[in-house]
């Protein structure tokens, strides 16, 4: 990504002419640089001497230097005006320092520049140190105020090997671990990764394909707590492209993970409550008197639903002590093999219980396709409506009532 453009110039590169002297300051040689800084070219000053090219007052502090400088073991570093016409003098910087071994064959090197460039070199560096204390003081709040771990890894040998080298302060609240613990060892990642998500964890793979990942995981933390956490990561490549480190923010999603789960959690529980008012639904029992039931059916009935009538009509006449179960398939579309079984299951279970059945609903067509089905209803009774229904089981709850008062 491109920075926007400043208005602040960039600084230019200042030339600086160096030189090497005899002990008294004579030329030696002088690089081509020499010609801006001292306004003579380099092969012409070779045989003057320094102090020559320098005003006449400051010829004093010019040859101290110089001396100090070939006494020293450190470079020496000094202003000094230059001889000149009408104009004011100009101002250079001089940096001697003295090379060889014996004190007869040690030389003089030195770097010059104009002063006033030295003074933009120093105001420039300056500006750019504060700028980059100012960067950098604006980078710490922008990552203190990430909600999670802000961090970066470098490999110490290969990718199997990974060496935090930064982790944001925010890792010992989130961890428990603190900063210093984050870098003390590699793989300190796979430490603190739940031994069943270190496989899904690793996005190396991901990494070194695409450049970026987001992965998943849980943590166990310095004092024991398990956390979901969600890591953003991209990518640090070495000059060849090669995959050098990664870096990222993790997050903690705990909140939100356990959040999903009670949704999900919640959604099973209707799904089932539902599944469970449909089933009663589909087959409703219905108490019409003492020791009479019905149970009206709509709609087509499959191998489940067949099975519930059957269950759930037994469950009624044994929790009722029901002497009748009236079984109405006048809203039954069709019948097939499957709803004639589901019927004689239905008889043979009712009469197991010590009950009567009444099948009502059963119009020509059923008829016929019963007959055809060979279907074979004995002991079970029929009536052509649900009314008729309804009229016998009263009658026969009359009957048996006179016979237990006789």
């Amino acid at each position: 990504m491109s920075s926007p453009a400043s208005s602040t110039p960039t600084p230019s590169l200042e030339r600086c002419a160096r030189s090497l002297h005899l002990a008294d300051g004579t030329f030696v040689a002088a690089s081509p640089a020499a010609a801006a800084v001292y306004g003579a070219a380099p092969e012409a000053l070779v045989g003057r001497r320094l102090q020559h090219l320098v005003a006449p007052e400051d010829v004093p502090a010019a040859e101290s230097a110089l001396d100090e400088a070939m006494r020293s073991s450190d470079a020496v570093s000094f202003v000094v005006r230059l001889r000149g016409g009408n104009d004011a003098p100009r101002r250079i910087e001089i940096v001697a320092h003295a090379e060889g071994g014996a004190a007869g064959e040690r030389r003089l090197c030195c770097t010059a520049r104009d002063a006033a460039a030295g003074a933009r070199a120093i105001a420039e560096h300056e500006q750019l140190s504060s700028r980059a204390e100012e960067m950098g003081r604006r980078l710490e709040r922008l990552i203190a105020s990430v909600p999670g771990i802000v961090w970066e890894i470098w490999f110490a040998d290969d990718p199997s090997r990974q060496r935090v080298s930064f982790v944001s302060e925010r890792a010992l609240a989130l961890s428990g671990y603190t900063p210093e613990e984050w870098l003390s060892e590699p793989d300190f990642w796979t430490k603190i990764t739940h031994p069943d998500d270190r496989r899904a964890a690793d996005a190396s793979g991901a990494l070194a394909t695409t450049g970026s990942a987001s992965v998943q995981s849980r943590w166990l933390t310095k004092d024991g707590r398990l956390l979901w956490v969600e890591t953003q990561m991209r990518a640090l490549c070495n000059d060849d492209g090669s995959l050098a480190g990664y870096c990222g923010v993790t997050l903690d999603i705990t909140a939100s993970k356990r959040a999903e789960q009670e949704q999900a959690r919640l959604r099973e529980e209707i799904i089932a409550s539902q599944a469970r008012l449909l089933a009663e639904l589909s087959t409703p029992l219905i108490p019409l008197s003492d020791g009479v039931i019905a149970m009206p059916l709509i709609g087509s009935i499959d191998r489940a639903r067949a099975e519930r009538v059957v269950e759930t009509l037994l469950h009624g006449i044994s929790a009722s002590s029901a002497r009748t179960a009236i079984l109405d398939i006048t809203g039954v579309p069709t019948v097939d093999t499957q709803v004639a079984d589901a019927l004689l299951k239905a008889a043979r279970g009712v009469q197991l219980l010590g009950a009567e059945i009444v099948l009502t609903g059963i119009g020509p067509e059923v008829a016929r396709t019963l007959v055809a089905l060979g279907v074979e209803l004995t002991g079970i009774v029929t009536r052509g409506t649900l009314q008729d229904g309804i009229r016998y089981a009263a009658s026969a709850s009359t009957t048996r009532g006179a016979r237990s008062v006789a």
